[in-house]
């Protein structure tokens, strides 16, 4: 699983030498991860770093790495490495366009790893395809798709309450369904958000809700500004239940809130 996350960043590293401008930014922040079901809250720094680039044959690339360092004082898992990450790699074209509105493809991989709410690793690589309206002040997108989704819990937790190591990872074939959407408000302010689920052919698998408030602040930095985002996971936890055994954990969801600055590098 590891190698997948190196196999990423040299991806992420390489798509760039194609393109004739990568926008290469990073970011340094501030967050707390919640878990609302034991009012549990890890606070911590964070930094990231992302680009964003169209490549000379018309495809748009765009990557992530963020790495948080948490201070980790609730003990939700009595050996938990209070560091965590995660990783996002993503290409995209369109098929079809009439002035603002398209039709196009996407495919991307995700990573989430080590989170202080038991999630040991996450991820998900799939194709989709996409309808959308790409205007000056509003954009909004539909998208379907059908990939590899794998979840496993972090074993700690769950070994106190009987289950064996066969028992912590979902890796299957999934189909999901994306809505987000973005508003500009006047020359400063945009508002954005996006919600997903995960499902196979017999439940739902991992919701997810996700909003931000940014602020632009070029005319202190050109390129620069500040945001305050939430993203909500919901996890369906019957999917590892054993009829004989409490569920694998005593939390079913996961809130990061996260406050940061970020810039072109």
């Amino acid at each position: 699983m590891r190698s997948l996350h190196v196999s990423a960043l040299v991806a992420l590293i390489a798509c760039t030498n194609a393109s004739e401008a990568a926008d290469w930014r990073y970011a340094i922040g501030i967050h707390d991860i919640v878990v609302p079901d034991v009012d549990s809250q890890t606070y911590g720094l964070d930094i990231s770093a992302s680009f964003d680039e169209q490549t000379r044959s018309d495809r748009h690339w765009d990557g992530s790495v963020d790495l948080f360092l948490d201070r980790d004082k609730d003990h939700l898992d009595p050996d938990h490495i209070p560091v965590w990450w995660q990783v996002h790699l993503g290409t995209d074209a369109d098929l079809w366009r009439a002035g603002k509105v398209y039709v196009g493809w996407a495919a991307d991989m995700n990573t989430r790893m080590n989170t202080v709410s038991s999630v040991e690793r996450q991820i998900t690589a799939l194709p989709k395809l996409i309808a959308g309206f790409d205007g000056t002040r509003v954009r909004t997108s539909l998208r379907a798709g059908a990939g590899w989704f794998f979840l496993e819990i972090d074993d700690d937790v769950p070994k106190t309450r009987g289950y064996d190591r066969d028992d912590f990872r979902n890796s299957e074939f999934a189909c999901t369904l994306i809505a987000d959407g973005a508003i500009r408000l006047g020359t400063s302010w945009t508002l954005s958000g996006q919600a997903q689920q995960w499902w196979d052919t017999h439940q739902w698998l991992q919701t997810t809700f996700k909003a931000a408030v940014r602020m632009d602040a070029s005319d202190s930095r050109p390129g620069s500004g500040f945001e305050f985002s939430a993203d909500y996971n919901h996890y369906n936890l019957d999917v590892y239940a054993r009829p004989d055994l409490l569920p694998i954990l005593p939390w079913d969801d996961d809130l990061v809130v996260r406050l940061s600055f970020s810039t072109h590098w």
